[in-house]
């Protein structure tokens, strides 16, 4: 198992249990809020029958009768009605924490979903990779070579193997100054700068291979795929090697190269 797969892996159990606690979230956010609405409406309806047990006292200070019951009913239902108020305020906290809760875990979830799906997607396209390279369709070869009797000498062979090597180098150099002077210049906002015109337009389209593995593996099928054109490599470092011992300068290397 390869890091990737092992990341893919460790982050599907991640995944899932994110989920089960996500679900366990919502499911307590549902029970505390249906709790703190039935303890809200419990406070509602309580609160009508303290304004009767109100009007039960003024109407016995009035006649004089069951005063002593009435005020004793009144006391009662204050009382209730604060342990109720009470239970309501802590249903309620009870659940702003679960609905707090329940966010958290769907945010935590979302974002593990994310890397999973992107961990995932990466790894079906080193399987499909993997696995492609199996059957792979060869790469038509596009190089002119000679025939065997038309063969140059050993001499100029080396000759341009070492002009190769050394120009090759120089034209490294060069994209690496031209590469660093790019990324200066496109920290430039879109505009005219004296004689410098800055723009930008979108780029071109390019197939998504990922995108393309993941629909080919969905249909339990292996993206076709093809080898590239062959790898060519002139290698003259012992020619190289040779030739700095005898040259002293860079530019007794380039005489000796050029004669």
């Amino acid at each position: 198992m390869n890091t990737t797969t092992a990341t893919t892996a460790t982050l599907l159990v991640r995944l899932a249990t994110a989920e089960v606690a996500t679900a366990t979230a919502r499911r307590e956010e549902a029970r505390t809020a249906k709790a703190a609405e039935r303890a809200t409406a419990r406070v509602a309806a309580f609160r009508l029958k303290l304004a009767e047990a109100r009007k039960a006292l003024r109407t016995a200070e009035r006649t004089g009768k069951r005063l002593t019951a009435a005020a004793r009913v009144l006391t009662g239902r204050e009382g209730r009605l604060a342990e109720l108020i009470e239970t309501a305020r802590e249903a309620r906290t009870e659940a702003t924490a679960a609905r707090r809760a329940a966010r958290t875990a769907a945010r935590r979830l979302d974002r593990l979903a994310l890397r999973a799906a992107v961990t995932a997607a990466r790894t079906v396209e080193e399987i499909s990779h993997r696995l492609g390279e199996t059957a792979l369709t060869p790469a038509t070869e596009t190089d002119r070579t000679l025939a065997a009797d038309a063969l140059p000498t050993v001499e100029e062979i080396e000759l341009h193997a070492a002009r190769h090597a050394a120009l090759d180098s120089h034209a490294k150099d060069l994209a690496k100054a031209a590469d660093a002077e790019k990324t200066w210049l496109r920290t430039l906002p879109v505009g005219t700068y004296g004689r410098v015109v800055i723009t930008r337009s979108p780029g071109r389209s390019i197939l998504d291979g990922t995108q393309v593995a993941l629909d080919y593996a969905a249909r339990g099928l292996l993206a076709p795929r093809k080898s590239s054109r062959q790898t060519f490599k002139a290698d003259a470092t012992a020619i190289l090697a040779d030739l700095a011992e005898v040259a002293e300068t860079a530019d007794d290397l380039g005489i000796v190269l050029a004669a």
